[in-house]
């Protein structure tokens, strides 16, 4: 087994905890194999612990265990996989939901992939290719475990600093798209078209809230809708919606959730256009709003234009304040990696000081119960959805 060691001054946040191994913490990673497992040490020669090497986006590698003398082999990996399973046992015996994740990356043991099910049907995601080659181990123990009727993998490694997503069914006889239920509403599902499912699970919690709708809100704004699942929800919860996309295929995604749902799109209105230009859109045109979700990608391209979330999200929330009525509610997500909550509050609250607002802080949400993050790998807890309601 190779031994890497920490630069000098950098063990400190490994000793407290920290799991993920970043670049510049190393003193020398020229002759790293991916899926190398090594042991990781101090200059002093004192073992910080056991860790996989894995270079992908996130991280060069993972510390998976403080004990010199765990042996990382199939039996560990298979046990890891298994405790993951038995947390999850519960969410089996929902009757109102289907889908839900059942293994997240290092906050169940091991970096670098998650499994996804979607009413028995399994997306495996991994991040690197040296944990790829433990798939075969990977998909076997999901196989006995849980008798699924279809696998499909997806492949997102970094390749020269750009991700390439490629899927690839590998059993299972199923046509996609499917549906899952979740809170007891119906959405489509589709495994074959990359990272976009059509159903984003970490956000289950910020979609039940719409359905009790505890403002009593009574018209809704969806930017960034996608496949429109918060807007299915809004309805739910007694809100006339307006879903808005920049993609085509919006419209198409949005209308087969409401079919499936039994809903009808009557007085339900749908843009396909550009979230700002909607905006001054709707400021024209006296639109209003009684709560608006603001939910955008971390980075995106508009002709010439170069959407980055953590410098243009204040603009959006500046643009939306326009068409929010008096009293109305902001719901605003974010799920940048390297952005904490308290960075993403102080940007909201700065934002809406700056424009001579007043504010009420209503609700926090990060990641539900199933996708679990651990101490040492802060930037796990990357979803932040904050709700504020604008005074009168």
């Amino acid at each position: 087994m190779n031994t890497i060691q920490l630069k000098r001054g950098h063990e400190r946040a490994y000793m407290n905890g920290q799991l993920n191994i970043d670049r510049e913490d190393l003193s020398d990673d020229t002759f790293l194999k991916d899926g190398e497992i090594v042991k990781l040490e101090d200059t002093y020669g004192r073992l910080i612990g056991i860790a996989m090497i894995s270079f992908e986006q996130k991280a060069q590698g993972w510390v998976l265990t403080r004990d010199e003398q765990e042996a990382i082999d199939d039996a560990f990996i298979g046990r890891r996989i298994r405790e993951a399973l038995e947390k999850r046992a519960p969410l089996y015996n929902q009757e109102d939901t289907t889908a839900f994740r059942l293994f997240n990356e290092i906050g169940d043991g091991i970096g670098g992939f998650t499994v996804d099910n979607y009413d028995n049907h399994l997306l495996i995601t991994f991040y690197s290719r040296g944990i790829y080659k433990i798939r075969d181990l990977i998909i076997k123990t999901l196989m006995v475990e849980l008798k699924p009727d279809s696998i499909t993998e997806q492949t997102r490694f970094s390749n020269q600093g750009k991700m390439e997503t490629i899927n690839r069914r590998i059993m299972g006889n199923v046509e996609f798209p499917i549906t899952v239920k979740e809170s007891g509403m119906i959405y489509s599902v589709h495994l074959d078209e990359g990272p976009m499912t059509r159903l984003f699970l970490d956000q289950r919690e910020t979609r039940k809230t719409l359905m009790h709708n505890p403002s009593n809100a009574k018209s809704f704004l969806n930017l960034f809708s996608y496949s429109g699942t918060f807007s299915i929800a809004a309805r739910e919860g007694g809100m006339m919606t307006t879903s808005v996309d920049l993609a085509k295929r919006s419209r198409e995604l949005i209308t087969e959730n409401f079919n499936a749902n039994n809903m009808s799109l009557e007085g339900q209105s749908i843009y396909i256009m550009e979230a700002f230009e909607f905006l001054k859109y709707a400021e024209r045109n006296r639109q209003r709003f009684d709560a608006i979700l603001i939910d955008p990608p971390s980075f995106s391209r508009f002709g010439k234009k170069v959407f980055k979330v953590e410098r243009d999200f204040p603009k959006l929330i500046g643009e939306a304040l326009k068409v929010l009525k008096p009293g109305g509610h902001l719901i605003l997500s974010q799920n940048l990696e390297s952005f904490t909550l308290n960075q993403f509050k102080r940007q909201i609250d700065k934002t809406l000081t700056n424009a001579g607002y007043s504010y009420t802080l209503v609700d926090v949400k990060g990641l539900p119960k199933d996708y679990p993050t651990v101490k040492g790998y802060k930037n796990g807890k990357y979803l932040k959805v904050v709700t504020v309601q604008i005074n009168k």
